[in-house]
């Protein structure tokens, strides 16, 4: 077998293909990913690296190729029925419901029945390469091989594509995960404009009493501002129900224009994935400040999410296997959502003993998981991530099966710098009271005393 480049063990990139390799009419703009499911398991004792993988482009083409570099040659295998993302919130799953107290919304089904999937390999001495040459030479230069998937999508009103998971193994001897992609094309200007629109409306502003309440536009004013950590809610709103949808908020505002209570009906939703939008909003209009007045006032308004025509890019990326991968020194860009020892029993939940077998997973021996997010979308300058391997942490420790937690309902609820002032008002009072209450015992105390040395003297 040829020599693998020194250092780097595991490049996956997921490549929007150019005009070219689309098969209709050099659709513009060409496909990009935006969001991707990267699943790693290094056995050890073999070399071999294995990753499953699938992607969600848009927008929709007939036909595009994905190319993930290898740092030897490949073997490609579809599995057209494996829903990553179903996989990873099985794995992840029962250690949220035992360490947090909470089940989680499961994602939104993975739409593979649309999309075909076929692989082949392309080598670096191949005269011909089917992505961005620039690309392309940064990786042939390291004598990388290509792993090239296939996907055709029958037309059908579709916006974007889902791709059927792949099994791409190779040797390798470390874990390396190369982000840095082929630049974007950049849209023409009507879509650079369209896609500039915030999805975020503020509709059916109501406010009372009308003589003292600011107008519906200021209020809306103050709810669109610095909208960005509220899309973050909506971004992880639409990991697991991809559509529109509409919160009411109902709050009273001191004359101040601080919050007197703020809330939304959507907190008590049937559904998992509302409730956490609707809690994640509340908790940052919260500490929003509205316009002062006289007098105190209430008002309701209904925010409307719909999908940005551009979503944002997010690649789950999930190391599982007998030892611990820990990324060195990750983009601000990167999140580490997880990082626990899982059951035996919870992995033979999520995965069948075939899939097992195939990622090199030993059985009887324990299993760590790392589950981080990716949410950078400049990677044409990215930097590789570095994954140093460490041995499972001695029972106990954090993470570990035998850890002991403090239960969620006993950790201390998250400050609101808006109720500290209060909180200390609170506490002066009380000690107050205390040093009060201590004065005067100890007054009647003196007085019983004195009173029975006069009776001693008389």
């Amino acid at each position: 077998m040829r020599a693998l480049a020194p250092l780097v063990a595991l490049s996956i990139v997921a490549v929007a293909c150019p005009a070219s390799a689309v098969a209709v009419g050099g659709a513009t703009p060409p496909p990009v990913v935006h969001e991707d499911y990267v699943i790693v398991s290094h056995d050890e004792a073999s070399g071999l690296e294995h990753v499953l993988f699938a992607a969600r482009l848009a927008p929709a083409a007939p036909r595009v190729l994905l190319g993930l570099p290898t740092p030897s040659t490949p073997t490609i295998e579809p599995l057209p029925k494996l829903d990553l993302a179903a996989l990873v919130h099985a794995l992840v799953e029962p250690y949220e419901r035992r360490t947090r107290g909470r089940v989680s919304a499961p994602p939104a089904a993975w739409g593979m029945d649309r999309s075909t999937l076929s692989g082949f390999v392309v080598g670096p001495s191949a005269g011909e390469q089917p992505f961005d040459a620039a690309w392309t030479k940064s990786y042939v230069d390291r004598n990388f091989s290509f792993a090239v998937l296939d996907v055709s999508t029958p037309p059908g009103g579709s916006l974007d594509i889902m791709t059927p998971a792949a099994h791409v193994s190779f040797v390798t001897p470390r874990v390396i995960v190369a982000r840095r992609e082929p630049a974007r094309a950049e849209p023409p200007p009507d879509d650079a404009q369209e896609g500039a629109v915030l999805p975020l409306v503020v509709e059916s502003v109501r406010a009372e009493p009308k003589a003292v309440a600011p107008s519906g536009e200021a209020i809306a004013r103050v709810l669109r501002a610095r909208s960005g950590p509220i899309l973050d809610c909506y971004e992880r709103f639409l990991e697991h129900r991809p559509e529109a949808t509409k919160l009411t908020i109902e709050a009273s505002i001191r004359p101040k224009g601080d919050t007197a209570s703020l809330r939304s009906p959507g907190e008590r939703d049937a559904d998992e994935s509302t409730r956490e939008l609707a809690r994640c909003v509340v908790t940052i209009l919260r500490a929003r400040q509205f316009p002062r007045t006289d007098e105190g006032w209430k008002f309701s308004a209904d925010l409307a999410f719909k999908p940005p025509r551009t979503p944002a890019r997010r690649t789950h990326l999930v190391l599982v296997g007998p030892s611990r991968y820990v990324w060195k020194d990750p983009p601000t860009s990167a999140r580490l959502l997880h990082d626990f020892e899982a059951k035996a029993e919870d992995v033979a939940r999520a995965m069948t003993p075939e899939l097992r077998r195939a990622l090199g997973l030993p059985e009887g021996k324990r299993l760590w998981i790392s589950h981080w997010l990716d949410r950078d979308v400049r990677r044409a300058l990215a930097e590789d991530a570095l994954f140093d391997r460490e041995d499972l942490p001695a029972d106990g420790e954090p993470g570990t099966l035998s850890f002991t937690a403090p239960k969620p309902d006993l950790l201390p609820a998250a400050e609101n710098p808006r109720e500290k002032p209060r909180a200390r008002s609170r506490g002066k009072r009380a000690r107050g009271v205390i040093v009060a209450a201590t004065a005067l015992a100890f007054a009647v105390a003196l007085a019983l005393w004195l009173a029975r040395d006069d009776r001693s003297s008389a």
